[in-house]
């Protein structure tokens, strides 16, 4: 979840979002102080999308729910439980 985004690149990695709820939620990120968006002026118009320094926060939170689930998913495989994982689909933004 780091570097700079265009809005096709972030389209392209949430699957099934439409152009417009993706740059609606975008927007409500930017006025929350999570996302940076940084206008171009030029012809096409670019717009690239950045993490704040407080956007970068929750992912310490992101960061303990994953270890909790590795672990979780280990403890239930020592228990006989057979676990199917879902394909993993790297985020990064």
């Amino acid at each position: 979840m780091s570097g700079v985004k265009r809005t096709g690149e972030l389209q392209r990695s949430i699957d099934g979002i439409s152009q417009k709820v993706l740059i609606q939620q975008l927007r409500e990120l930017e006025r929350d102080g999570l996302v940076r968006r940084h206008v171009y002026q030029q012809m096409p118009p670019k717009v690239e999308y950045s993490l704040t320094e407080y956007g970068v926060t929750p992912n310490k939170v992101v960061d303990v729910m994953c270890t909790w689930g590795r672990e979780n998913i280990a403890l239930r495989q020592q228990q006989g439980e057979e676990i199917i994982l879902l394909e993993n689909k790297e985020l990064a933004f």
